[in-house]
């Protein structure tokens, strides 16, 4: 980090206090590189609002995860194209290469779908049976307690 004067350190400090501001736009308004932007702001523990960058990496996730069905949904054509090309096969060696094929398609489908499963289902589903568990457990030891106490009175 080049040496800068406690002005240069101030108004980068000042332009980062602002609303809205990034690390990139205030290294732009004060010509300073981006890097001592961070090291200026991290050292007064002035951080930047980050909340469109979250927004554009949830947007992308969601992309991505599209694009990763739309080729799952793919695998599944050539899975029936490979199919179809090993039970027209010639000889033995063409159905094997056929069946090598669709195997490794299929597989790629399977774990292009499975990346991202929804577990979510299956989280909830533990958290009611815990749940249920907890109030069974809760009725079983007021039971106890109840027919203890009519015991020894």
């Amino acid at each position: 980090m080049a040496s800068l004067s406690e002005e240069q350190r101030q108004a980068v400090l000042d332009a980062a206090r602002r609303p809205g501001a990034t690390r990139n736009g205030v290294a732009r308004e004060t010509g300073v590189s981006e890097g001592s932007v961070t090291a200026i702001c991290t050292a007064a523990g002035v951080s930047f609002d980050r909340s469109l960058t979250e927004a554009a990496v949830r947007a992308r996730v969601i992309d991505l995860k599209a694009a990763r069905l739309g080729v799952a949904s793919s695998m599944l054509d050539d899975v029936q194209v490979a199919r179809q090309r090993m039970h027209g096969a010639e000889d033995n060696r063409a159905f094997l290469d056929g069946a090598k094929a669709v195997a490794a398609l299929a597989g790629t489908h399977v774990r292009l779908a499975a990346f991202d499963k929804d577990d979510s289902v299956g989280v909830d589903a533990a958290k009611s049976m815990l749940g249920n568990l907890a109030v069974a457990l809760g009725a079983a030891a007021s039971a106890d307690e109840e027919a203890s106490n009519g015991a020894v009175g």
